[in-house]
């Protein structure tokens, strides 16, 4: 009687190797599935590839679904809207910046060498990002006016993120002299700012580097008393 598999010449059952092939071709798709990043990773990354390509408000909230490969109602439940998603964007950008900066601190032990950490990690990125300026600078110059809630929450996220390497400057400032000069940080901080929108404009680090030098130069001449 003829069984439900064929057999081999020796008389064998070749039914089980078709089986344990099927399932091994399965085995990729399966893994690739459970390797996959959730939804909210997804639409992040989606939304920070091009938003920080392309700008902000030109992206809509279809181009992102399509990009992330996730459905409109797992935006909604997950962030609620656009604004709440370009919110947690800069937020997202923010935490990595600060992770990144700490790491580069790890063996600069000297205020004034983790100060110069904030110019070198901008003439480090400015390359490999295409030039294109400081995200949080881009994302406030898109709403120059915020008009809702929702924007005016936009504009603080990215404010935040300048509000921290100025508050961080100045506590460096205060380990190297010895009292707080907000006057001191706020210069370093317009050497920043200009060096990063000289290199966007230019489209080299070299208005960085002179940015550095200029922080550089004083970091190490300021007065032991400078007004505060």
């Amino acid at each position: 009687m003829a069984g439900s598999g064929s057999t081999t010449t020796d008389g064998s059952d070749a039914s089980p190797s078709k089986e344990k092939k099927s399932k091994a071709a399965k085995v990729p798709s399966t893994s690739r599935r459970r390797n996959r990043p959730g939804p909210r990773q997804r639409l992040l990354g989606s939304a920070t590839h091009l938003f920080t390509t392309e700008g902000i408000r030109v992206i809509g909230i279809d181009r992102i679904l399509r990009d992330a490969d996730v459905a409109k109602a797992s935006l909604y439940s997950l962030f609620g809207s656009k604004d709440n998603l370009v919110v947690s964007y800069l937020e997202e950008l923010d935490k990595d910046w600060r992770e990144r900066w700490e790491k580069m601190c790890d063996d600069r032990p000297k205020p004034e060498d983790r100060i110069l950490a904030f110019f070198d990690m901008c003439i480090a990125d400015q390359p490999g990002e295409n030039y294109r300026g400081s995200h949080f600078q881009n994302a406030a110059s898109e709403y120059p006016r915020p008009d809702t809630d929702s924007e005016h929450r936009i504009r603080a996220a990215a404010l935040e993120h300048r509000r921290w390497c100025r508050d961080t400057m100045a506590d460096l400032l205060t380990e190297k002299f010895g009292y707080a000069s907000r006057t001191l940080a706020d210069q370093l901080m317009v050497f920043l700012d200009g060096g990063i929108a000289g290199a966007k404009m230019n489209r080299t680090v070299t208005p960085l580097e002179t940015a550095r030098e200029l922080a550089k130069q004083l970091l190490y001449t300021a007065p032991m008393m400078y007004s505060i």
